[in-house]
């Protein structure tokens, strides 16, 4: 794995650490640096039932906050802290997915409370037939 500044950084610790407490055989991302001090890591593989793309992104190596990229799931400004828990809870079925409706466009929400802090993200509805199984453990609201 190439570490940023040779290193991986809290965010990419924290997430292995979440993973591998769901059950994760793979939880090893790989890191490198972007541009201007960026980075960014990745993995894909099996958890809670899924095939399960996990990017994480970040402005320098000691951001406060990072990118999540969750499958097709954008989050953004979530604290390097809360990645871990972030995780966890997706996995674990404490996130909430809902349904929203505005006129002709129909979207889901996801939603991950961590302590104090509220994180979501939006994408076009889908059919609970085309939904990831991980998708399909949450609390529907």
């Amino acid at each position: 794995m190439t570490h940023v500044h040779g290193r991986k950084t809290l965010a990419v610790t924290l997430a292995e650490e979440a993973l591998a407490a769901c059950g994760a055989r793979n939880t090893a991302f790989e890191q490198r640096e972007a541009d201007h001090g960026s980075w960014f890591a990745d993995r894909d593989g099996m958890l809670a039932g899924s095939d399960v793309y996990i990017g994480l992104m970040g402005g320098a190596p000691d951001a406060e906050s990072v990118r999540i990229l969750l499958d097709d799931w954008t989050f953004d400004g979530v604290a390097v802290g809360d990645v871990g828990s972030f995780l966890s809870r997706v996995f674990s079925g404490k996130a909430t997915l809902s349904r929203r409706k505005f006129l002709l466009f129909s979207s889901h929400r996801l939603e991950v409370r961590v302590g104090s802090s509220a994180y979501s993200a939006g994408r076009d509805m889908r059919p609970d037939d085309e939904l990831a199984p991980w998708e399909k453990a949450l609390p529907t609201v």
